[in-house]
């Protein structure tokens, strides 16, 4: 694969012609199974909180495929053959929903978001499959976030019988990185997802581009009129967060308030108390704000 890998131990699950799970462990009698495992790098999965600023609660937690030592999901994914990546794609999906259960997400009152990689497949076999998948381990289709990149190209009407076909398995999806792709606004036209994720690129540096400012906020008006739940993804600073709680968003994700961790839940930095007025935010309550979260 042009890079040192590690043999995964983990079960590739697979799905039997009757609706029921198996899992293909690497140590299994099936040779296509064991040598399709052995292909795959080893990896883990961080969580990061995406925080409710109203409740101060964490809305999700998004499982986030990373190398051992900090490989994306791109670069993991980078050697593989197209055929590879939808068994990666459920491999890492599995190990997410494990992890989800083992962390108790559900009972925290949290869901667990899971980025669908480009090549996974949507079709009816695989809303079945996401929903038995949760429920082998103890969680509700309810408590899963599928996160379907508004970048890759897909037919709008495709686009909306997918969101329609989730959404009655019980399955939550959000469109992820909006503004990047080439859907637009065609994609809440044709149909309303659960949860659109503003691309990182609208957000950066916001509080000093009045374009940016325009867009956001406009868009923030028409998914509550639409009642899309809409989280700001990729919020790094205080001048970002003031800009967009002055939009009304009240969704974020991002280093402001906590980085993604492996093995335990990252602790959250929730603001102590918010300036009433955000039209007019002076230095010094940037600099007290900055402590507050600091606290």
């Amino acid at each position: 694969m042009g890079r040192t890998t590690a043999r995964s131990h983990f079960a590739l699950p697979e799905q039997r012609s009757g609706g029921s799970l198996m899992f293909y462990s690497a140590e299994g009698s099936d040779p296509t199974a064991r040598r399709i495992l052995r292909t795959f790098p080893a990896f883990q999965i961080l969580l990061q909180p995406i925080v409710d600023l109203e409740t101060e609660t964490v809305y999700a937690y998004e499982a986030l495929c990373r190398g051992m030592h900090g490989e994306s999901y791109s670069d993991l994914i980078a050697d593989f053959e197209p055929w590879q990546i939808p068994s990666f794609d459920k491999l890492a999906m599995a190990k997410s929903l494990k992890l989800a259960s083992t962390m108790r997400l559900e009972q925290r009152g949290a869901k667990v978001a899971i980025n669908l990689g480009p090549l996974m497949e949507l079709r009816n076999k695989d809303a079945c499959y996401v929903v038995r998948l949760a429920k082998h381990y103890g969680l509700r289709p309810d408590a899963v976030m599928l996160e379907l990149s508004e970048g890759v190209r897909m037919d709008g009407i495709e686009l909306a019988r997918i969101v329609d076909l989730h959404r009655k398995a019980g399955i939550i999806i959000a469109i992820d990185d909006f503004g990047a792709g080439y859907a637009g606004l065609n994609v809440l036209a044709r149909c309303a997802p659960d949860v659109v994720k503003i691309d990182r690129e609208l957000i950066k540096g916001i509080e000093s581009n009045r374009a940016k400012k325009t867009i956001v906020e406009a868009f923030s008006k028409v998914c509550r009129k639409l009642r899309v739940k809409l989280i700001a993804e990729g919020v790094e600073t205080v001048e970002e967060y003031l800009t967009l709680r002055g939009f009304g968003i009240r969704f974020m994700q991002g280093f402001l308030f906590a980085h993604p961790m492996a093995c335990e839940l990252p602790q959250v930095r929730f603001p102590k108390a918010e300036p009433k007025y955000f039209s007019r935010i002076t230095r010094d309550e940037r600099e007290w704000f900055r402590n507050a979260l600091r606290q």
